[in-house]
């Protein structure tokens, strides 16, 4: 790959020795119990919670950090001068540190970096988002809606949103904690909550949100002739003779068909140790022949992300290619997709949005790609995306899965064609395009509380009518 100048864009780079060997447990899979991951968990939370959405630490530890406060550690020091978190155990003997740099948001550093290593990070200078407070959504921010948050002809929804929020109506067990909620219904926000310390400009992680949000940047880049959809991978990686892992397609990547070992949704090494994304995605054997077998995988969406990063084979033009191509097109000014320490986008869950923005992108989807008159995705690619998985075929009362995206048209009183992102803790962007409608949950769900959107859907569209 040919090496921009980025790197040393506006910090001075220099090489530190590690102090330790480098971090690269297998397919990114590490025990999420461990002190280091926990204490990694804590200090990227705490970061991006504190420094990208601009929360406060109590809010942040009653939110973000509640599914580890079993573990007993001290809380995190946010360091706002030099815009940095630490995060130790309780024997203080693990110290794992995530900086924030504007921009690029938050990154955690691997087990072998120190404050030493910081300027060794990846940096590009972006231009802070133009203020739109005054421009009607969904160019700009300003949403015409009572207090109440429902337009008044669409009053028969109060009592659904009540139910969004109260933990327990959508619950697969009670628990489940709303953060956002917005209904779309002819391109007009008719419905819109959000729970205190929430708000319009102000959001959460999308999860696995961000694999739906890489599945339209790969299809924009296919039609710029990038990446070809069936063009085997040939990764370096994968170059020994009769390597079967360099025939794999970003196609059967797209469906979660790559036959690569995984453990599944379990990334705790890049996610919260600091591994790299491509020692994590690339270093794993094949369990299957690719293209026969369906197996839900960050790694294949992750593999998605390097197979972008060197067909563009430019890091300035990498960096700012979703901001360019997808984010800063469609008003997603308050969305920031967040690096691993060598530069890699963490293209299946490391992103911060708000419900607004994730709005834009379900408006985007719900109009085939086409963005106020201009193509953003190549023509087809939306119906591609909804469209089965061919390793895994439709079954009544499951959610399928298309192309990075799952589908629920085989769900009690789901409307043909519907389809969504769907995030850990509740991350949602649903599609019903039979109804033209485009609805919007986030949430910070306890692990095992799923919110049950799909049955969310099923009433606002019994509600809503054709």
């Amino acid at each position: 790959m040919r090496r921009s100048a980025l790197l040393c864009l506006t910090l001075i780079c220099f090489a530190a020795a590690p102090s330790q060997a480098r971090y690269q447990p297998l397919a990114g899979i590490d025990d999420e119990r461990a002190p280091h991951i926990v204490a990694g968990y804590r200090a990227i939370f705490t970061c991006s919670a504190h420094f990208v959405a601009g929360r406060p630490l109590e809010d942040i530890k009653r939110v973000e950090l509640v599914d580890v406060e079993q573990f007993g550690f001290p809380d995190p020091v946010i360091d706002d001068a030099r815009a940095l978190v630490t995060s130790r155990d309780r024997a203080g003997t693990v110290e794992r540190i995530a900086a924030y740099r504007p921009g690029m948001g938050c990154t955690l550093l691997p087990p072998e970096w120190g404050v030493a290593d910081l300027a060794r990070l990846p940096f590009i200078r972006r231009d802070p988002p133009p203020d739109r407070a005054a421009v009607s959504f969904p160019d700009g921010d300003r949403v015409d809606l009572p207090p109440n948050g429902l337009h008044p002809a669409y009053a028969r929804l109060a009592p659904l949103l009540e139910r969004a929020f109260d933990g327990k109506a959508y619950a697969q067990r009670a628990g489940t904690l709303t953060t956002a909620a917005i209904v779309i219904h002819r391109d007009r926000i008719v419905a819109e909550r959000y729970r205190p310390g929430f708000g319009s400009t102000s959001g959460y992680r999308t999860w696995s949100t961000m694999k739906s949000i890489t599945a339209a940047l790969i299809g924009i880049a296919a039609g710029e002739g990038l990446i070809d959809l069936d063009a085997p991978l040939n990764l370096r990686e994968w170059s020994g003779a009769g390597d079967a892992r360099a025939g794999i397609t970003p196609r059967q990547l797209l469906w979660m068909s790559s036959g690569l070992f995984s453990g599944g949704s379990n990334s705790a090494a890049v996610y919260f140790g600091g591994q790299d994304v491509v020692s994590a995605a690339t270093g794993t054997a094949l369990e299957a022949a690719p293209g026969t077998r369906w197996k839900y995988a960050n790694n294949d969406t992750l593999l998605l992300g390097i197979a972008l990063r060197r067909a563009l084979d430019d890091d300035t033009r990498y960096l700012r290619y979703p901001y360019e191509k997808l984010l800063h097109r469609i008003g997603m000014f308050h969305t920031t997709a967040e690096v691993d320490h060598l530069g890699n986008f963490v293209v299946s869950s490391q992103t911060y949005t708000t419900a607004r923005d994730l709005a834009r992108f379900g408006l985007l989807l719900r109009h085939d790609g086409v963005w106020r008159g201009q193509r953003v995705l190549p023509q087809g690619w939306v119906k591609f995306l909804a469209t089965p998985a061919p390793t895994r075929p439709p079954v009544p009362g499951e959610w399928g899965y298309g192309a990075q995206f799952w589908l629920f048209d085989q769900m009690p009183g789901v409307p043909q064609g519907t389809f969504s992102t769907a995030g850990r803790k509740g991350q949602y962007v649903t599609v019903v395009p039979s109804h033209d409608l485009v609805i919007v949950r986030t949430g910070v769900d306890p692990e095992g509380g799923q919110f049950m959107q799909d049955r969310l859907v099923a009433d606002i569209v019994r509600l809503i009518g054709d």
